[in-house]
C-alpha cells in the first residue's frame, strides 16, 4: 500500500498546486462544451435532415473552408500567442500590440488571397474532382466562414495572451448559441438544404467576429497617431515580424521571425493532413459513406474539445517558462493531469460510439467502429499534448514539420491503399496510425533534449 499511497498523495499535490491551470483548462474548454451540447443536437438534426448523402456534401464543403482557415493561419496564431504572451508577462504592452497588429495584417492578407484562389477553382474542385458540380456555389459561399473566423482570430489571441479566458469563452458560447438557433429554425420549418446550413454558419461566424472585435482594444488592429506615409510604409513591410524586448525563452528557442517561418511550414502540412482523408474520400467513395464518416467525427468532438482546452490553458504558460527546471516541472505536472483525462477519454471511446444508430439513425450504424478509432486517435493526441507544447521551448519547431510530413504521408498512403477496400474505416485507421507517429516523434525529441540539458547542467556543476 505504501507505493500506491505515495502515488495518490503526489496526484493530490499536483492537482492542488495546479488548480488555476485546471480552472483555465475548464474555462477554455467551456466554449467547446457549449458547442458540444448545442452541436450534438445540431449534428443529429443535420444528419437526420440531410441524410447520409447531404451529410457527405456538407462535409466536403466545410472541409474546404476549414482548410482555408488553417492554411491562412500559416503558423501565425501559435507564434502570436507565444510572443504576445511573453511580451505581456514582461509588461511590454507596445510589443504585445505590435505582435497582434502583425498577426492581423498577415492573416487577412493570406485568407483573402486563399479565398480568391478557391473561389476561382471551385468549379474544378466540385465538378472535376468530386463529381458534383452542384457544390460550386455552396463551396464559394462557405469561404465567408473562413474570412469572418480570421477576423475573430486577433481578439482571441489578445484574450489568451493576457489570460482572459472567460472573455474568450463568453463570446464563443454566444457564437455557438447563434448557430444553434439558426439550425433550430431550419429544422422547425423543415428547410433542409446544404446551402441553408452553410448560411447559418456564415451568419454565426460573422456575429462572433463582430462581438470579438467590439471588446478588443483597437490598438491590436491599428496603430493610431501615425501619418499616412508611415502607415503606407508599414503596409509595405507587413511581412516583417516586430521586434520585442528581451532575449529568447531558452537557448533552443527560435527568434520570432524564424519561429514564424518554421511554424508556417508546419501548419501548412498539418492543414493538409487534417483534411486529406475527406478529400480522398471525395474521390474514391460515394457521398453516403462520407456522410457516415462525418457523423462519426461528431462523436469524437468531446475529446477534441478537451484537447483544445488543455492546449489553450498550457500554451501561455509554456511561453512564459524561462529555465530548464520550469519546463521540466511544467511537463511533469501536465502529463500527470493529462493521463487522468485520457483514462476518461478511453472509456468514452469504447462506449459512446455504440449510440450512433440510436442518435443519428440506423443509416449511420456502420460508423460505430469508425467513431471508436477516431476517439482513440484523439486520446493519443491528448496524451501527447504536453510534449507538443513544451517541445517548442526546446526548438521542436525546426523539425515538427518533418514529423507532420510523416503523418501526412501515412494518411495519404493508408487511404489510397485501403479506401477502395474497407471504405471510411481506412481514414479512421490512418488517423490513429498518424497520431501515434507524431506523438512518438515529439515525445522522443523532448526526452532527448531534456536529457541532454540535464547532462550539461551536471557537467557545469
Amino acid at each position: 500500500m505504501g507505493p500506491f499511497r505515495s502515488v495518490i498523495a503526489e496526484l493530490k499535490k499536483v492537482i492542488f498546486e495546479s488548480l488555476k491551470a485546471i480552472e483555465d483548462a475548464i474555462v477554455s474548454a467551456f466554449p467547446g462544451v457549449a458547442s458540444l451540447l448545442t452541436g450534438a443536437i445540431t449534428a443529429v438534426l443535420i444528419a437526420r435532415g440531410l441524410g447520409p448523402f447531404g451529410m457527405g456534401q456538407y462535409a466536403l464543403t466545410i472541409s474546404i473552408s476549414s482548410f482555408v482557415v488553417l492554411l491562412s493561419d500559416m503558423g501565425i496564431g501559435q507564434t502570436a500567442i507565444r510572443y504576445a504572451s511573453r511580451a505581456a508577462s514582461q509588461g511590454d504592452v507596445e510589443g504585445q500590440f505590435a505582435v497582434l497588429r502583425w498577426t492581423f495584417r498577415l492573416r487577412m492578407l493570406f485568407v483573402l488571397g486563399l479565398s480568391l484562389i478557391v473561389f476561382i477553382l471551385a468549379p474544378t474542385i466540385a465538378g472535376t474532382i468530386w463529381h458534383d458540380s452542384s457544390l460550386t456555389p455552396i463551396l464559394r459561399l462557405s469561404l465567408l466562414i473562413g474570412i469572418f473566423t480570421t477576423f475573430a482570430n486577433v481578439p482571441r489571441i489578445y484574450a489568451l495572451s493576457v489570460r482572459r479566458f472567460r472573455m474568450n469563452t463568453i463570446i464563443q458560447v454566444a457564437q455557438a448559441l447563434i448557430s444553434f438557433a439558426g439550425i433550430l429554425l431550419v429544422a422547425f420549418f423543415a428547410l433542409w438544404h446544404v446551402e441553408l446550413v452553410i448560411i447559418v454558419s456564415v451568419i454565426a461566424s460573422c456575429v462572433g467576429a463582430l462581438a470579438f472585435i467590439a471588446v478588443t482594444p483597437k490598438a491590436a488592429f491599428f496603430k493610431f497617431g501615425t501619418s499616412w506615409r508611415s502607415i503606407h510604409f508599414k503596409l509595405r513591410g507587413a511581412l516583417t515580424p516586430p521586434a520585442i524586448k528581451g532575449g529568447e525563452i531558452s537557448a533552443d528557442s527560435s527568434s520570432i521571425g524564424s519561429f514564424a517561418r518554421f511554424n508556417f511550414l508546419d501548419q501548412m502540412i498539418s492543414a493538409v493532413a487534417l483534411n486529406a482523408a475527406v478529400w480522398l474520400m471525395g474521390i474514391f467513395l460515394v457521398k453516403n459513406q462520407i456522410g457516415v464518416y462525418n457523423a462519426a467525427t461528431y462523436v469524437a468532438v468531446p475529446i477534441s474539445v478537451l484537447v483544445t482546452g488543455v492546449t489553450t490553458a498550457l500554451w501561455p504558460r509554456v511561453a512564459a517558462t524561462a529555465t530548464h527546471k520550469e519546463n521540466k516541472d511544467l511537463l511533469h505536472t501536465a502529463v500527470q493531469l493529462t493521463i487522468l483525462a485520457v483514462v476518461g477519454g478511453l472509456l468514452y471511446a469504447v462506449f459512446a460510439p455504440l449510440l450512433m444508430p440510436f442518435v443519428f439513425g440506423v443509416g449511420y450504424a456502420s460508423g460505430i467502429p469508425i467513431a471508436q478509432l477516431l476517439c482513440l486517435g484523439w486520446c493519443v493526441w491528448l496524451l501527447a499534448t504536453p510534449f507538443f507544447l513544451v517541445g517548442y521551448n526546446f526548438g521542436v519547431v525546426r523539425i515538427s514539420w518533418l514529423i507532420n510530413l510523416g503523418m501526412l504521408i501515412i494518411i495519404i498512403a493508408v487511404n489510397i491503399w485501403l479506401l477502395p477496400i474497407i471504405g471510411p474505416l481506412a481514414a479512421a485507421s490512418a488517423w490513429v496510425i498518424g497520431t501515434i507517429f507524431i506523438a512518438t516523434g515529439n515525445g522522443v525529441f523532448v526526452w532527448r533534449k531534456m536529457k541532454s540539458v540535464a547532462k550539461q547542467e551536471v557537467a557545469a556543476d
